[in-house]
This record gives C-alpha cells, structure tokens and sequence, in this order.
C-alpha cells in the first residue's frame, strides 16, 4: 500500500518524493489494467475509417481549388491617382496650410 504523509511547512514530502515512487512502481499491477491493452487494440479496428479518411480527401480537394481559383483569377489592377508633388506630402498636407485652415 502506497503512504503519503504529508507535512506542511516543510520539504518533508518533496524530499520523500524519490520514496514514494519507487513505492508506487513497486505496486502489483491493476488486474483490469491487465488487458487494456487487447481492449484498446480491438475498438480500434473496429472503427469504420473510411468516412473519415472521405472527409479529409474531400476537404483536401476543396481546399486545393480554393486555392487556384483564387489565385488563377485576375485581380482589378489598382491605378495610382496622378501627384502634384512628387516628393513629400501633398500641399493640403503641409504644415502651412493646416495651420490657416483653422483661422
């Protein structure tokens, strides 16, 4: 049987930690954990994985046209509108003019 004694305010329990595993490792195995294993391994391959393997292709296949539809479509091309000022800020940007503008 496992013992844990804790004490509080003191290391006690994290000192004894190397006690206590090697106790619980020690400990005779569950008899249900016993067969888990064939358990596990025989619900397994009795699921169906074909619907989910048709769902992932099918969510593959989708995402791939997604994806060339949406990059073999051309796109507006994006004009620039003509600039005054070829350098710097526009004049209804200077400092200048807003400062008169709100006189």
């Amino acid at each position: 049987m496992l013992r844990i004694n804790f004490v509080t305010g003191d290391s006690f329990a994290m000192a004894n930690l190397d006690e206590m595993l090697t106790q619980l490792g020690n400990m005779p195995l569950h008899p249900r954990l016993a067969g888990i294993d064939e358990a596990v391994f025989a619900k397994l391959a009795g699921l169906d994985t074909s619907s989910a393997t048709r769902s992932i292709a099918l969510a593959a296949v989708a995402a791939l046209a997604i994806g060339l539809v949406s990059t073999g479509l051309p796109g507006t091309p994006e004009a620039a509108a003509p600039s005054v000022t070829p350098f710097g800020a526009p004049p209804a940007l200077a400092p200048s003019s807003l400062l008169l503008a709100s006189r």
